[in-house]
């Protein structure tokens, strides 16, 4: 059966990052604890793919809920250009499903030696990328067969979250830890959704060429959505902001509408949602046929988990769609080595 691992891996979700809050609170407040002694102030996310957008939602959450200011390292800075970069004091994490990217491994080596705290979140804990960093918070996913990740983004993004409650600490490390208690349930109402979804996709069979929208919360699953729509479905899709689409891309909807071109706006209940609202406004008087998913039902900073299972529901249906499998993308790997 085409895309049966892929289908299993979306609705092992719920029970996936329940695991990890089960087996991981204690370690990731401890963690927390020491970063918090140590002023740390700053954070580097190392990833690529998937896991560099798993990483953007850290981004926003350290930012947003911590107050902590986090960017996303270049990993080739430190491996083609061979610059050594000044990281202490900061805390510097690795994310990769595999634990096997030559890059990011060499980027927590190297924030090591500079004085660095540094974390590995991986679903394997005796990979090259734990060996590197002082700290690993395994992902507990259990083995992922499809090419395209599913249950590990969703693993990633509860690890960072668990790090950021136990990093703000006190009772708003405890209110954060609640709310991430509530994401399995909310994971399993958000896959109650799967007949709707393939039913939407599968009247969008003609879906070959289209721009995935978000804003603060949303945009990073946004990125993560086309790039599942690029893998599973063979679809050419990009990742947008909304803000950052109204400073130009926008010109492009009237030309572009037609059979094959589609928008795709998430949507969040935060403050980003007027900037979304009002990109889906223009595009739809520009006659580009939309695709809505959300708003969730939940808080703005914890719509990454439904927002991204919506997202896989959505390639993978097309996948099917299409007849493609999305277990086995053409010209891809599960685990891809770059240095």
């Amino acid at each position: 059966m085409r895309g049966a691992w892929m289908r299993r891996e979306i609705f092992e979700q719920p029970e996936t990052v329940a695991r990890l809050i089960d087996r991981e609170t204690t370690r990731a407040f401890r963690l927390g604890a020491e970063l918090r002694r140590r002023q740390v102030r700053f954070a580097l996310l190392a990833a690529r793919g998937t896991s560099d957008h798993a990483a953007t939602v850290g981004k926003y959450l350290f930012g947003c809920r911590l107050g902590v200011a986090a960017g996303l390292a270049a990993p080739s800075i430190v491996t083609l250009y061979k610059s050594r970069l000044k990281l202490q004091g900061a805390l510097v994490i690795g994310i990769s499903q595999s634990g096997r990217s030559p890059d990011i491994v060499e980027v927590l080596r190297q924030a090591r030696r500079s004085g660095a705290l540094t974390l590995a979140l991986t679903n394997d804990a005796s990979s090259p990328l734990a060996a590197a960093a002082r700290h690993t918070l395994p992902l507990h996913a259990g083995p992922e067969r499809s090419v395209a990740a599913t249950k590990t983004f969703t693993a990633q993004l509860a690890g960072l979250y668990l790090l950021a409650a136990g990093w703000q600490g006190g009772r708003g490390g405890e209110e954060l830890l609640a709310k991430l208690r509530e994401v399995p349930e909310e994971l399993v109402d958000a896959l109650g959704l799967d007949e709707d979804i393939a039913a939407r996709m599968g009247h969008n069979l003609a879906l070959e060429r289209c721009v995935v929208i978000g804003r603060g919360f949303a945009y990073p699953v946004a990125l993560e959505t086309a790039l599942k729509l690029k893998e599973a479905a063979g679809a050419f899709a990009e990742g947008a902001s909304a803000a950052d689409f109204l400073h130009g891309p926008i010109g492009m909807a009237k030309r572009q509408a037609g059979k094959s071109f589609r928008a795709i706006l998430l949507l969040s209940r935060g403050p980003g949602l007027p900037t979304t609202r009002r990109v889906a406004r223009r595009l739809r008087d520009a006659g580009v046929p939309l695709l809505e998913f959300g708003p969730p039902p939940v808080p703005d900073e914890l719509s990454p988990f439904p927002l991204a299972v919506w997202g896989q529901l959505a390639a993978y249906h097309l996948a099917l769609a299409k007849k493609r499998d999305p277990d086995q993308p053409e010209g891809l790997r599960k685990v891809t080595k770059t240095k």
